[in-house]
């Protein structure tokens, strides 16, 4: 049986089409609800691209590690990665089975995106040189970063509701965070109908958000009753931080009562914090690309104009001797034609003196 070759070409071959695989399950996700009634969620997208995603970082993993490795250890490398993920599920360190399932491969792909990384900077060159060894790994580890954060806010968001009555606060298990109602009012917005001033109600909820006894945030989110199409709905809330993302939005109204939902997501930090250093890394890759491929096309100019220059100058020392073969050449033209023009001449005269 022949062997897998594990070399660059055939990591990017394996990598283009998990892509593939990733493109058509999102391009079938946006299809599905045009071709039915059907409304398919954030969890469906999340269930069928993880796998695609985690098979994306060992491949990154793996081609980091190609240079220093044999294939025989990296398939041992991944073969640990494998086991230590079977653990963890069995285990449920976490008590969430997809952090338990994914965090192992994410830390070999950070460990891989380090390892190279410092490989890169250790060897020698200038420090224009080493930066742009470097910056691809700083991309990698946004991009790692930001699915560390996306995997685990995901699954680790805290929600619930509280019915909260005006002028008090409420307080909200295992979230950190506490809403204070300031104020509830209503009115009738729309055309009028039959039955009512108005197409709809619109309730708003004045509140202030607080972390412990610190105010964070003042703001309104609107319980809005449609009449005309017999429905509710409310409008949402989200205040983002480098750490946390709160959503608030309102559950129902009642007199001075209001029902607020809240759901806190852990670990933005990290989405934040990988989408920085994507960009740090792009941007420092494009200065040091630029910069030596403007130094290189002005040595190329530079040679090119020294060149250009020494052609001219040979121009002007070396003599012309073009112009004097042109006029001995054309010299001889003219006496050859003298020549012909004086023999027609004596034919002429001879046969004048022939007719006498």
């Amino acid at each position: 049986m022949k062997s897998i070759n594990l070399n660059s070409r055939n990591i990017m071959l394996a990598s283009v089409a998990v892509f593939s695989i990733l493109f058509l399950i999102t391009l079938l996700g946006m299809l599905i609800p045009l071709a039915g009634d059907a409304t398919l969620h954030a969890k469906w997208f999340n269930d069928r691209t993880v796998l695609p995603t985690l098979v994306l970082m060992i491949l990154l993993g793996v081609c980091l590690l190609l240079p220093d490795f044999s294939q025989q250890k990296i398939a041992g490398i991944v073969a640990a990665v494998v086991v230590v993920t079977g653990l963890c599920v069995a285990l449920k360190p976490f008590n969430s089975l997809p952090i338990d399932a994914t965090l192992p491969t994410l830390a070999f792909a950070m460990l891989a995106v380090f390892y190279r990384g410092y490989k890169s900077a250790a060897m020698p060159g200038s420090m224009q040189i080493k930066i742009r060894r470097v910056s691809p790994h700083i991309i990698h580890l946004g991009i790692v970063l930001i699915l560390i954060g996306i995997f685990v806010s995901t699954n680790t968001r805290i929600d619930g509701s509280e019915v909260i009555s005006k002028g008090e606060i409420g307080n909200y298990d295992g979230q950190p965070y506490s809403v204070k109602i300031t104020g509830i009012s209503g009115r009738y917005e729309g055309a009028p109908l039959p039955e009512y001033p108005g197409s709809s109600y619109a309730t708003s909820i004045d509140f202030e958000l607080y972390s412990g006894e610190r105010l964070i945030d003042r703001d309104t989110v609107k319980f809005i009753t449609d009449y005309k199409w017999g429905q509710s709905y409310a409008t949402n809330y989200v205040y983002r931080s480098l750490t946390k993302e709160v959503f608030i939005t309102t559950k129902m109204v009642e007199g001075d009562l209001v029902n607020l939902y809240m759901r806190t997501a852990p670990w933005i930090s990290a989405v934040w914090g990988g989408i920085l250093l994507m960009s740090i890394g792009i941007v420092l890759l494009m200065y040091t690309v630029g910069t030596k491929t403007g130094s290189v096309a002005e040595g190329v100019s530079g040679e090119t104009g020294g060149t250009e220059e020494k052609r001219r100058k040979g121009r002007k020392e070396k003599p012309d001797d073009t112009t004097g073969e042109a006029c001995r050449v054309a010299e001889a033209v003219d006496e050859a034609d003298i020549d012909g023009k004086y023999e027609a001449m004596l034919r002429e005269e001879l046969e004048k003196l022939k007719e006498r």
